[in-house]
């Protein structure tokens, strides 16, 4: 097994040698070509951080819907200083209320001290009592799509909330989320595009009657051609139908023979922290 270490070096090696990172934009296609076991150990230490690094909390909306969520707050604050917020969604096998099932590797990973120091963030990572986006099958495309529950909108009151009573930089409030959470972002930026600066879709599902909206907020989506549970398909024609309104800020990433599953490059490299924290809000 390839140690941490020399592996990171490895990783960031092959985004800059494939041209991944070489634009903020476009479409990049790539393979897995890294074995599992490679990256058990980075895996491993990223999800053995503690879960009491992240704050229990707990919030309820104007629509009587209780959230639980865990919060992350930027290492040696200073007053004086506004700090980005990232806000992480959760797959479906992590509906519930225990507050703990939702801090997967995507919300552990703003919990390296490394990342830490270097990208001094906010992080929440809400867990929805039931899924936050549901899909339909639209049949005019022939792929699913994605339409939100009101329970996503807990969440996106709850950052109102945070905005008031945290240091939080409006014009840097960041949103990513794999599967479920994936579609989640899609849903989210819809509801409230004049609410983020960048979002990552990470094998989610799509949605497609509010392209205009959408359009708004820079958004790279990461999506498996092996797919089976969220197809492809989805994240492919949303991709394309942003592309042809000329969408500022598109990427898209195509992992070659990659299933239901995050990308090992996006947790094992900053690259997640480096594109997020590029964009601002415009005022």
């Amino acid at each position: 097994m390839i140690k941490p270490a020399l592996l990171n070096t490895i990783l960031s090696s092959i985004i800059a040698t494939t041209g991944l990172a070489q634009s903020d934009t476009g479409y990049f296609k790539t393979s897995v070509t890294i074995s599992r076991d490679s990256i058990t150990a980075i895996r491993k230490t990223i999800l053995d951080l503690p879960n009491e690094t992240f704050n229990p909390h707990s919030f309820t909306g104007k629509n009587n819907i209780t959230t639980q969520y865990r919060q992350l707050d930027p290492v040696q604050q200073r007053k004086s200083s506004k700090y980005p917020l990232v806000v992480v969604l959760h797959g479906s096998n992590a509906v519930g209320t225990n507050n703990t099932e939702q801090l997967g590797i995507l919300v552990k990973f703003w919990a390296q001290q490394s990342i830490r120091e270097k990208y001094p963030a906010y992080v929440i990572a809400p867990q929805f009592p039931v899924r936050s986006s549901n899909y339909i099958h639209d049949a005019i495309l022939n792929t699913e799509t994605s339409i939100p529950d009101p329970c996503l909108s807990t969440a996106l009151q709850l950052i109102d909330s945070l905005k008031r009573t945290l240091n939080i930089d409006p014009h840097r409030i960041y949103i990513m989320g794999m599967s479920m959470g994936g579609s989640g972002v899609i849903n989210s930026i819809e509801l409230r595009p004049d609410l983020f600066a960048a979002g990552i879709n990470i094998s989610g599902v799509a949605a497609f009657n509010n392209l205009n909206k959408l359009k708004q907020v820079p958004l790279w989506i990461t999506h498996g051609n092996a797919d089976e549970e969220n197809p492809y398909q989805s994240d492919w024609i949303l991709y394309q139908k942003l592309k042809a309104i000329k969408a500022p800020g598109l990427r898209f990433w195509e992992v070659d023979g990659l299933k239901h599953e995050t990308f090992y490059l996006l947790y094992a490299t900053e690259e997640i922290p480096k594109w997020l924290f590029k964009h601002r809000k415009r005022k």
